[in-house]
């Protein structure tokens, strides 16, 4: 349960579209609520650029979880290409594991588990939990307010569609900004997740709540923020 909440909080919409910039680099702080009441816990997110590679790292340290994330992959006109992602998380003591190595010339993707190996066909495209909100920024810039992304989860690849339901002003620790609403699209269900993304700060995310039951809901919100713009 945790791993799937952390999943949906560790993502970060960085690259660029026509008429805007690519992030060149970027450290970014999120204050954490569990339940409505602020922890200890932090948030950091590092995007690193070196020509047409990108870097992404997200970790979160709690006294209940501690998680550290990472990926890599290339862009291009609004286009990712993902070479690799892991995840690694530890919750009261329990530990899991996951790694993603994605051969482009091959079109396929290894999966590295707790159940075992798989090998998944990506010739119709797929992307690991951080690489394809590269894509949904340039969507969201382009004027699009409903988007499916194949994502390789677990050991499958599912399509995930996120619709924008709205608009919000969003008090940060740099100020207020209005934000689009960004919510994915979960049928019926009772779990919610949700995404503020800013366009007056390039379209970048200040605010991700994700409510997993009546008695489980955490949000992270925008505290700290230094980037800067490719010249």
């Amino acid at each position: 349960m945790f791993k799937k909440i952390v999943l949906g909080l560790s993502v970060l919409m960085v690259a660029g579209t026509a008429g805007a910039k690519d992030i060149d680099h970027l450290r970014a702080q999120y204050s954490v609520l569990m339940n409505g009441d602020k922890t200890r816990g932090v948030n950091t997110l590092k995007i690193d650029r070196n020509s047409d590679q990108y870097q992404v790292r997200f970790s979160l340290a709690h006294w209940l979880l501690d998680v550290d994330q990472k990926a890599s992959f290339k862009w291009k006109d609004c286009t990712a290409t993902p070479e690799s992602f892991s995840y690694k998380t530890k919750y009261l003591g329990t530990r899991h594991e996951e790694r993603l190595v994605f051969d482009n010339n091959t079109q396929m993707v290894l999966y590295q588990g707790k159940e075992g190996d798989a090998l998944l066909s990506t010739e119709e495209g797929a992307f690991d939990s951080v690489s394809f909100f590269f894509e949904a920024r340039c969507d969201l810039m382009a004027g699009k307010t409903s988007f499916t992304y194949p994502v390789v989860r677990d050991d499958e690849i599912k399509d995930v569609t996120f619709n924008v339901v709205g608009e919000e002003v969003i008090n940060t620790g740099i100020g207020s900004f209005n934000s689009l609403i960004v919510q994915r699209d979960r049928g019926n269900s009772k779990r919610q997740t949700r995404f503020w993304v800013a366009p007056e700060l390039d379209y970048q995310l200040v605010q991700i709540s994700h409510r997993e039951s009546s008695m489980l809901s955490v949000t992270v919100t925008l505290d700290k923020l230094d980037y800067s713009l490719v010249e």
